[in-house]
């Protein structure tokens, strides 16, 4: 028998600073999809440090290559 295939997840593609609505910077993060498609979505810089420390990254440039889900922790309250 042999092993299922894993699950693929979104994966970052992409990762820059962008304004926000408040005139604070943000990250916005572009990830692609298993099936190809891409979409992009800002965080705010707190939720972003947060995110970063959790996977242990040091700088936005280390996102791509990242499972999207390394974000998860920035979005969980402080």
């Amino acid at each position: 028998m042999t092993d299922p295939t894993p699950v693929e997840v979104p994966t970052i593609v992409g990762a820059r600073l962008g304004a926000g609505h408040d005139g604070r910077a943000e990250a916005v993060i572009e990830v692609q999809y298993p099936n190809g498609a891409r979409s992009q979505l800002s965080i705010a810089q707190e939720s972003l440090t947060r995110a970063l420390d959790a996977a242990g990254i040091s700088a936005l440039d280390q996102l791509p290559g990242q499972p999207w889900t390394v974000l998860m922790a920035g979005l969980q309250p402080a």
